[in-house]
């Protein structure tokens, strides 16, 4: 595996703050859909081997996760992860508090993939206003697994590092902590890293 690429401290604050206001879009769009105020924390930005974020997710913890391949500037499999657990709250919070369990899991698929949608497409969206770049985005597919199993069937051909961002979102009536996590070769490691720097030199 190659090594990934080292930013500079402007890089990283200038690739946090574009993944800051994308979910900051999204929060402002799911605090409307579940009636309830979302608050995050500043995004923590780490790169990781499958390995390490298998391990980080924890090797046996059932994950909901919705994932969409982006392709154009650079290519990635983009993903928002939950605990399986808290992916049922946040689903009976959108769809309203007298539903039932069994209609909780039978919506579940469809709920969290709009969910993941909104949070991947303003994440997204923000990536290309910041850095002037159009992106090609696929359907949202929902998968429930472990982590293991998730990364190996989501990782690219060939060496695959992950750019791994931790964002912790707080729902007025509860503490729900879920992950946004873009899966790229070192390709795209690369190519990420030079459009960062073309865009300082613009700002600069």
């Amino acid at each position: 595996m190659g090594n990934p690429p080292v930013l500079s401290e402007l890089e990283a604050d200038l690739l946090n703050e574009a993944f800051n206001l994308g979910v900051g879009n999204a929060a402002a769009s799911l605090s409307q859909m579940v009636k309830q105020e979302i608050k995050l924390s500043v995004p923590e930005l780490n790169f990781f081997s499958i390995e390490e974020l298998s391990e980080t997710l924890g090797h046996n913890q059932l994950l909901s996760c919705v994932s969409q391949t982006i392709t154009g500037a650079f290519s990635a499999q983009s993903m928002v992860i939950f605990p399986d657990k808290d992916s049922l709250e946040i689903v009976g919070k959108l769809l309203g508090e007298n539903i039932s369990e069994e209609s909780l899991a039978e919506l579940q698929d469809e709920a969290m993939s709009e969910i993941g949608n909104i949070v991947l497409n303003a994440c997204i969206g923000s990536l290309s206003e910041s850095f002037s770049s159009a992106f090609n985005v696929d359907l949202p597919e929902y998968v429930r697994s472990t982590p293991a199993d998730l990364i190996e069937k989501k990782k690219l051909d060939g060496e695959s590092l992950i750019l791994f961002i931790r964002i912790e979102l707080t729902l007025s009536e509860s503490k729900i902590t879920g992950y946004l996590a873009f899966l790229m070769g070192v390709e795209s490691l690369s190519k990420l890293h030079n459009i960062l720097k073309e865009t300082l030199n613009k700002l600069l």
